[in-house]
């Protein structure tokens, strides 16, 4: 983990069932991207799992400066299967973070937006969801400055969902959808 990251942040539930955003410092570039996952697994400020260690790697190598990541549901869960189980997976917060970071990513030039839910995120329909508060955002950005990038994403699954990045190699380019 040694020189992965300059500092990280992470804002929890109190009852550490929900995190609701992971934040990094990777260098001083002022290039900012907001990564929007499935669900948190057990990163947080004192831990760091393959998938967050992958997503960093990937926004190092996109010379990206700053990383947010925030998730369609909050629950945290090794397993995504335990999100159609749990009661309240998205979590009572987590449609705040969500409208917050893509309100900041709507006013900002130098913020991008990378998804990467993969298939699950069609559990209780959260993709749609989330796509249509993406794209009133992205009009927003649209209206705001010139050609802005769109939605990030490396590549999509069989079933046209943003893939999920533990299933891409470290040297990724994002692309515009």
């Amino acid at each position: 983990m040694k020189n992965l990251f300059i500092e990280r942040s992470c804002l929890i539930s109190t009852n550490r069932e929900y995190r609701w955003s992971l934040s990094f410092k990777l260098t001083k570039s002022i290039k900012e991207i907001i990564f929007i996952g499935l669900n948190p697994s057990l990163s947080d400020t004192n831990y760091i799992d393959n998938t967050t260690r992958k997503i960093i790697k990937i926004c190092k190598n996109n010379n990206y400066g700053n990383l947010k990541i925030i998730n369609l549901f909050a629950l945290i869960a090794k397993n995504p299967h335990e999100l159609l189980i749990h009661q309240k997976p998205i979590g009572y917060l987590n449609n705040k973070f969500i409208n917050k970071n893509l309100k900041y990513w709507s006013e900002n030039k130098n913020c991008h937006l990378w998804l990467g839910w993969g298939n699950n995120g069609i559990y209780f329909n959260r993709n749609n969801k989330i796509s249509k508060k993406i794209s009133n955002s992205y009009s927003i950005k649209k209206d705001k400055f010139n050609n802005p990038l769109g939605p990030l994403f490396i590549k999509k699954t069989k079933k046209q969902n943003p893939i999920h990045p533990l299933y891409c190699s470290d040297n990724s380019v994002l692309k515009a959808k």
